[in-house]
């Protein structure tokens, strides 16, 4: 075990940082959770020495580990040698292709589906919940910038009502796809254990789903077109079993 807690670096309001935390508290690896300013998050992933700018990234001994995927690679190896696991014994390899698959195309979707909306056309509903946690100079300088934050947040994410409708098409897609793995009855998307196909899942539709467990969505105000495809959305199978694993397991 490291000779200290890790430290995570996360946006309050991320999907993909709240896989990471999820992950981490249900291998139980302690860790100090530090809440980090957007555009000040940068400044951070360059000073760690990360490869990239974005969060989640998690330092441990020294060690810079950055996104959802990799960081739980990290966990699971740091559990090896104990009895929780979040990879099924059997269908290691299907687990993780549907975990690509959740990161690379419903989790881009969604945040881009969000935040088309949020960020576009109701900015202050999103400040608040950017801002959870962070020091209070960082909020103080989040507020002086927000405008150059919001557009360069816009521009670097390819926000806008054709991004939104366009997002919107590929997520019922891939809520398709959920509720036929779903249909059998299963409760697990594989095997028969909570796996980071789950967790990855659940965390990354939690947006839609906005289960009352979820430790920032409480409060989370959705814009009216998101709303309305939210209420359209929440019979589904797959947004039903999101709320019913968090239940269970958050």
């Amino acid at each position: 075990m490291p000779s200290s807690r890790p430290v995570l670096y996360v946006f309050a309001i991320s999907h993909y940082c709240e896989k990471v935390r999820w992950a981490l508290d249900y291998i139980n690896i302690e860790y100090e959770l530090r809440h980090v300013a957007p555009g000040v998050h940068r400044e951070i992933a360059k000073k760690l020495g990360a490869p990239g700018t974005s969060v989640p990234i998690l330092v441990s001994d020294g060690h810079v580990v950055q996104g959802s995927a990799e960081i739980i690679d990290w966990a699971e190896a740091l559990a090896a040698t104990t009895s929780t696991s979040l990879i099924p014994a059997g269908p290691r390899d299907e687990c993780l292709e549907i975990e690509r698959r959740l990161d690379e195309v419903a989790g881009v979707h969604v945040r881009r589906f969000f935040y088309s909306e949020a960020l576009v056309d109701y900015p202050e509903t999103v400040k608040p919940i950017l801002t959870k946690g962070i020091p209070f100079l960082h909020k103080l300088l989040v507020s002086w910038k927000w405008q150059l934050i919001r557009k360069l947040m816009i521009k670097g994410m390819d926000l806008g009502p054709e991004q939104f409708e366009d997002s919107r098409r590929v997520i019922e897609g891939e809520l398709d796809w959920l509720d036929g793995l779903l249909s059998s009855g299963r409760h697990y998307l594989v095997g028969d254990q909570l796996s980071r196909a789950d967790i990855t899942a659940a965390s990354l539709l939690a947006p839609l789903a906005t289960p009352p467990e979820h430790p920032t969505y409480q409060g989370l105000e959705l814009p009216p077109r998101l709303a309305t495809d939210v209420l359209a959305w929440e019979k589904r199978p797959s947004i039903r079993w999101v709320r019913e694993i968090y239940r269970q397991y958050r």
